[in-house]
């Protein structure tokens, strides 16, 4: 989604929330907006996403396409219809 788009987005969803006249929509609005602020990372997860970074920087990343070939290799159970 481009920045456009998702300030549009961002408006209809404040107008929308603005003629909003059922109170258990807006609760559930709020129950959202405050889950969202105390969701936080532990220490073990911040260190793997440094090490990702690091290892990103030393060792590049592969192509998506190389990724999906080697996942359908590795558990083609997976990937059957």
């Amino acid at each position: 989604m481009d920045t456009q788009q998702l300030q549009n987005d961002k408006l209809n969803i404040i107008h929308w929330i603005s003629e909003l006249q059922d109170y258990s929509v807006v609760e559930k609005i709020k129950a959202i907006m405050s889950k969202n602020k105390d969701v936080s990372l532990t220490l073990e997860q911040k260190n793997a996403i440094d090490q990702a970074f690091v290892s990103i920087e030393k060792n590049g990343t592969k192509p998506h396409d190389a990724v999906m070939e080697q996942t359908k290799k590795k558990f083609p159970q997976l990937f059957q219809k």
